[in-house]
């Protein structure tokens, strides 16, 4: 859990769920040599500056080959040296299902030609997002700019002290506002203290009968007081010998919750198996799956700032830890996690610690450097290079249109209750626009 250090500032929770319905793809672009934003938008006929501004772009930034970009609609037109199994790769689909929509009877494309992108059917889920209050004016304009694409948030955070009282945070108008906005607010719990994600602070309380039973209480008071729906739980680094001790915690938080109509969330670290890894032990899947409303699966960070350079969420991994997550947890309780963060990593120097940043920021970046995008398509993910002003090589891993839509594909595919990401305000307009058209948010 040590790994997760970080999301005090870069964590992940987006949900969504939602009902078979046929909708019309956006088209994955990716870069190649001679291209230009004006090039593309005079050949889909769009606007210069609207496109750009969908893609994280100004109208007159240079493109970087290898990035992807989002087109709305469901047209795309072949280019040289393109087979039929890339451009159905790079939107998720099968060659099968590409073919079938174009009545091809073989795999023979030619540059020019006009392919319709179809996609898996809609499907109706649940979404949220960590929240971090601002003053009221940012609060305000954050819920109404993403309102389409929320159920609820999750304010962060309120963390205990040692003896069960809880530091409070000012949502300045937030909770309100959302509950207008008919955004659901759930509170945000988390085991941090002036070390960070602290192992010791949640063992004391939840191994103590009598302080157990206080933190469960003042939990209450706390939604009940502030009027929010439930509670979140972001424990981190919880000892593999807490597993007792956590599964008696939830349970009792639930029955007290579930009383007065209120919910309980929880997120989980990935795992393959009850204990693989061992050192997550501590976290009992199936029986807090019986106690709890939501589950999110926080499927990222193999790789993180401390490990070598990598990808943070590559497909095989997540799909992994679903497999297991379905197996003994119901599909309608679970989550899953999606990054919408970038981790830098320099590769060569004396210090090669990553960092992490948003993903506008990785976009940036390799505009900044004009670094070229790799796809790594086993991990289904995207990379770069950069030299910085130091001569320091940097590898960027990051997540982008196609990597997103793969992972969207998976919540269809095991036909689970939603997503998550962390927080309100670094997604890229991309991930918006992809969400919109893939899903029908509750």
């Amino acid at each position: 859990m040590h790994k997760r250090l970080f999301m005090i500032v870069f964590t992940c929770l987006f949900l969504f769920l939602l009902p078979a319905s046929t909708s019309f793809a956006i088209v994955i672009y990716e870069v190649k040599p001679g291209d230009s934003l004006n090039k593309i938008s005079n050949q889909y006929k769009l606007n210069v500056k609207t496109f750009a501004q969908l893609n994280g772009l100004e109208k007159n930034d240079k493109l970087v080959i290898g990035q992807a970009m989002i087109i709305p609609g469901s047209t795309y037109y072949v280019r040289n040296n393109e087979a039929l199994w890339d451009i159905a790769y790079r939107h998720s689909i099968s060659v099968k299902l590409l073919k079938s929509k174009n009545k091809l009877s073989n795999d023979n494309i030619i540059p020019g030609q006009k392919l319709f992108i179809p996609t898996i059917s809609s499907k109706k889920i649940w979404t949220g997002t960590y929240f971090i209050p601002q003053n009221k004016k940012t609060n305000n304009w954050m819920l109404d700019h993403y309102k389409k694409t929320l159920t609820s948030i999750f304010i962060f955070e309120y963390h205990p002290t040692k003896q069960g009282h809880l530091i409070k945070v000012k949502d300045n108008g937030a909770i309100k506002h959302a509950w207008n906005k008919g955004i659901t607010p759930y509170a945000t719990f988390t085991n941090i203290s002036d070390k960070g994600f602290d192992p010791n602070l949640i063992h004391n309380l939840i191994h103590h009968k009598t302080l157990r039973k206080k933190l469960i209480s003042n939990i209450y008071s706390l939604l009940d007081q502030n009027h929010l729906k439930g509670i979140n739980l972001d424990l981190e680094m919880v000892k593999p010998g807490d597993r007792v001790d956590l599964n008696q915690f939830i349970k009792e938080l639930s029955v007290k919750l579930h009383r007065s109509k209120m919910e309980l969330i929880i997120a989980m670290p990935p795992k393959d198996g009850d204990n693989i890894p061992s050192y997550y032990n501590a976290y009992d899947y199936k029986t807090i799956g019986k106690y709890v409303d939501k589950m999110f699966i926080m499927a990222y960070n193999w790789h993180w700032a401390g490990s070598t350079s990598g990808p943070i969420a590559p497909i095989r991994n997540v799909r992994k830890s679903l497999e297991y997550a379905v197996s003994v947890v119901p599909r309608s309780k679970i989550l899953l996690g999606i990054p919408q963060y970038a981790y830098d990593w320099p590769i060569n120097g004396a210090i090669q610690t990553g960092k992490a940043y948003s993903t506008q920021n990785a976009i940036n970046t390799y505009k900044k450097y004009e670094s070229q995008v790799y796809y790594d398509q086993e991990a289904s993910a995207p990379a770069f290079r950069y030299l910085d002003k130091k001569g320091i090589q940097h590898e960027v891993w990051f997540e982008d249109p196609r990597s997103l839509l793969a992972k969207f594909h998976l919540v269809k595919e095991y036909n689970i209750a939603g997503l998550g990401c962390w927080h309100l305000g670094i997604t890229v307009p991309q991930t918006e626009e992809i969400l919109l058209n893939e899903f029908r948010i509750q």
